[in-house]
């Protein structure tokens, strides 16, 4: 397996690291120290092993993974001295595949987005471009979807952002059904199982348009379309599309996408 050596320790790294371990891969991981403490606590968790600097990191790495804030990733990649068999692969939010491109020369690049489901081997992550080496990794804790240009890229970054709205929503229905009278454990788990129950029930049926599938368990007369009536009449969904319009305009912004 090609040594994996991570540049920027936060929630990123270690939502790839514990997947990865989680999934049974046992390859080699190289931290580097800045965030002293996570990279302690996730090479004692998961095997990996912190070096001195991120340049020992890159020196000894086949696959460099860049996990920094966003401000701090060119600079963290103009720092470095890569070579052409190396693969950077990025999971920095709103730096081009441009940008980086022409920081990681002579290396191969990459951007994907894997957030926290990744963990369990659960959720989606764009990749651009395509390319076989991050397929490889990264089907081991998503599904890929591998998409043909940035501004797609930053459409489904948009899509992996939500993951942690739909959290948000899963908490707020856990908390009416407990205002409502439901012991805290069964309103947990009525509310995480609706919310599987309706997206493991969608992907098992892959024939069916997402609407479709809505509009025949949303019959008129049935109380989900009285409730679905009521989201509508709120607002509830035009504040996602909304949401996801000033997200994508931020991040094409900040990537320089036209």
């Amino acid at each position: 397996m090609e040594t994996l050596g991570i540049i920027g320790v936060g929630h990123l790294a270690s939502y790839f690291i514990a997947g990865l371990r989680n999934a049974g891969d046992k390859r080699r991981i190289l931290l580097t120290p800045r965030n002293a403490e996570i990279a302690a606590n996730l090479a004692q968790r998961y095997e990996c092993e912190v070096l001195s600097d991120n340049q020992s990191v890159a020196d000894q790495a086949d696959i460099v993974l860049l996990a920094t804030r966003p401000a701090h990733a060119l600079v963290a990649l103009q720092a470095l001295t890569l070579r052409p068999s190396q693969l950077v692969l990025s999971v920095v939010a709103g730096v081009s595949i441009d940008d980086l491109r022409s920081f990681a020369a002579p290396a191969d690049i990459a951007r994907c987005l894997p957030l926290a489901p990744a963990e369990v081997g659960a959720g989606a992550t764009p990749l651009l471009p395509n390319n076989p080496r991050a397929q490889k990794l990264l089907e081991t804790i998503a599904t890929v979807v591998t998409v043909e240009d940035e501004k797609t890229f930053e459409l489904a970054a948009v899509a992996s952002c939500t993951s942690g709205w739909v959290f948000q929503i899963i908490a707020e229905l856990q908390s009416w059904l407990e205002k409502a009278g439901m012991s805290q454990q069964q309103a947990r788990t009525i509310a995480i199982e609706t919310f599987h129950g309706a997206a493991h029930l969608a992907k098992m049926q892959p024939d069916l348009d997402l609407q479709q599938q809505a509009d025949t368990i949303g019959t008129e007369g049935t109380y989900t379309k009285f409730f679905i009536d009521q989201f509508r009449q709120a607002q509830g969904f035009q504040a996602l599309h909304t949401s996801g319009d000033n997200l994508l305009n931020d991040l094409l912004k900040t990537a320089d996408v036209e």
